[in-house]
This record gives structure tokens, sequence and C-alpha cells, in this order.
């Protein structure tokens, strides 16, 4: 099981697109270690600070796990959107929980969407550009087997220039633009 960096792409956006709820403290969640994620902007949330972790399985199979400190519980998105599959991933990490799946109604398919705040540009080995540009990680990776193409791959966020985001996720302790620091 590897764990995913943030941003991530998943096909499903709303909340109520999940797949999987677990009745959750942060203790039940221990196993899936540091989140990669923590959204705590109240105007982003309900008050409340929000813990993400992803995951990707040998199969492919990619999930992301969101908790909210006061909801209770923790929902899980996956692509593909196989709740079984799911559940068998959290159960291998480590986490015992009486998980319930989500029945989403016969005729009603999970709403998708092609990116969830990201894509991802692939820049071939010596390219000065990017050479591909994909919506969904697993399209990227199912042209790069195919293909057999060297280069990298990374995640760019929509709406947000990189230098925000890694400042937002505290990736990187990088000088605020404008300053006496950035300037050197």
């Amino acid at each position: 099981m590897r764990r995913l960096r943030f941003p991530i792409v998943m096909p499903y956006r709303r909340s109520s697109d999940y797949l999987v709820w677990i009745p959750a403290t942060r203790e039940v969640l221990l196993p899936l270690g540091a989140p990669g994620y923590v959204e705590d902007d109240p105007t982003r949330t309900g008050g409340m600070r929000e813990f993400f972790w992803a995951f990707e399985a040998e199969n492919g199979l990619r999930f992301q796990v969101s908790w909210d400190e006061g909801a209770g519980g923790a929902l899980v998105q996956a692509d593909p959107p196989d709740a079984q599959q799911t559940i068998s991933a959290l159960r291998a990490l480590g986490v015992d929980a009486a998980f319930e799946i989500n029945t989403v109604p016969e005729g009603l398919p999970l709403r998708r969407y092609h990116a969830f705040g990201a894509v991802w540009l692939f820049t071939g080995q010596g390219a000065a550009q990017p050479t591909a540009v994909f919506s969904r990680k697993q399209l990227a990776d199912e042209w790069l087997a195919r293909t057999k193409y060297s280069g990298t791959l990374v995640a760019y966020p929509l709406d947000e220039s990189r230098y925000d985001m890694e400042r937002r996720l505290g990736r990187y302790p990088l000088p605020l633009a404008g300053s006496a620091a950035a300037s050197r």
C-alpha cells in the first residue's frame, strides 16, 4: 500500500459521494499514520479541523479518508468505487472498525468529476515543457504503463499557484512573496 501525496485527484467530489463511512475517533484512524493534509481554515470547514489520508493499493485502487474532528466518523471515497475492495484495503492498513457501506440508489450513479482541485502534468525526460496533461492520476498511470515513457508526473492545483498550494499545505518553509527572504 502506497501513501499518496496531496493534492490528489479523486473522481467524486461531494461529501455525499462517499462509498464507506467509518464510525471513528482519531484513535481508530491511528493506523493510517500522520494525515497527508489537514484543513484548518474555518471558512472551508464546518468550524472543525478536517484530516485527510490517501492511499493506492497494489491493484490500482485509490482511496481517500476524510475525518472531521466533530463528525464522529470518517468518509471514504475510492476510485474505482468498489466498497468491498476499499474496506479490505483499510483493514490491511490496520483500521479496525464497523464499516458502513453507502448504497447508491439504483439508477443514481455517483457524480463524477474530472479533477478534484488538480491536474496531472507529465514532463518527458529532457523536455523543457509538459508533454501531457491528465485529469486523473489513474489515466496518467495507464498511459505511462502503455507508452513506457520516462519523466516526471506532478499534480498541479487548479485556480491556485503551486507556490500558494505548497505554503498552504506547509510542505516547504517558503518565504512569503515580496518578503526580504524571498528576494535573496
